[in-house]
């Protein structure tokens, strides 16, 4: 679960030519095999961090605290881990610079540990619990476009983000686990647990959502950081 979406800024560099990044040659915005080859090479590195660039450690990315609550449930989540977004898979990227405008989409596997408080409703089941929560997610595909602007600075010109929004897909048989689910009824919890166990994926569609908006949300930050320090001329033919 924007990227996710750590891999927006992953893929967005897709051009680079930072010291953190050899061997990543300068591509037209309309080269997209050049762009795609850059990316499939860069997403490791933008996911350990370019400290010399702005760009946090985004494998593991660490959360504290997430308030994910909707009108029927309430949802919070804390000390949340997600690990997998080195892996991710780049599976379109297009570039239009008359637009100023970014498209990705992106596939990864995910693993996400993490505290839970629950109360509320999730598909049919009223529910209630507290403790920790496990998921595996082993294909979830994010896509984000993203407005971009150009700003002068210093005789150069950067590329900076505007707004982005994003959506995302669960593909393959995710695996979710929220241990201490109504405890007070033994035989409710082991028919809810076999509920969320048959029905992950359209569990994680529903209460999932705002996990990946922040997951993107800090994906962003770190590309507009990242983009801050680097001139387009050291990553763009046009």
């Amino acid at each position: 679960m924007v990227q996710t979406f750590l891999i927006i800024a992953s893929v967005l560099i897709s051009l680079t030519k930072a010291q953190s990044a050899p061997a990543i040659k300068p591509c037209l915005s309309t080269d997209e095999d050049c762009i795609l080859e850059n990316a499939i090479r860069l997403i490791p590195i933008f996911a350990d961090g370019i400290p010399d660039y702005g760009v946090k450690t985004m494998d593991p990315i660490l959360f504290k605290n997430i308030d994910a609550s909707s009108p029927n449930l309430k949802f919070l989540l804390s000390d949340l881990t997600i690990k997998g977004l080195k892996t991710c898979k780049p599976l379109k990227l297009t570039r239009s610079k008359a637009k100023s405008n970014v498209h990705i989409k992106i596939s990864c596997a995910l693993n996400i540990d993490g505290d839970y408080e629950m109360e509320g409703q999730i598909l049919v089941l009223k529910i209630v619990g507290k403790g920790k929560v496990h998921a595996f997610l082993p294909n979830i595909e994010l896509a984000a476009d993203l407005e971009t602007y150009e700003k002068e600075k210093n005789g150069d010109t950067y590329l900076r983000i505007k707004r982005f929004n994003h959506s995302f897909d669960i593909k393959g048989k995710s695996d979710l686990v929220f241990e201490g689910l109504l405890h007070d009824n033994p035989v409710l919890a082991e028919a809810t647990e076999d509920l969320i166990k048959n029905s992950g994926n359209e569990v994680i569609k529903e209460i999932g959502g705002k996990v990946v908006e922040t997951v993107v949300t800090a994906v962003v930050e770190n590309v507009n950081n990242f983009f801050g320090k680097l001139p387009q001329k050291e990553y763009s033919l046009d």
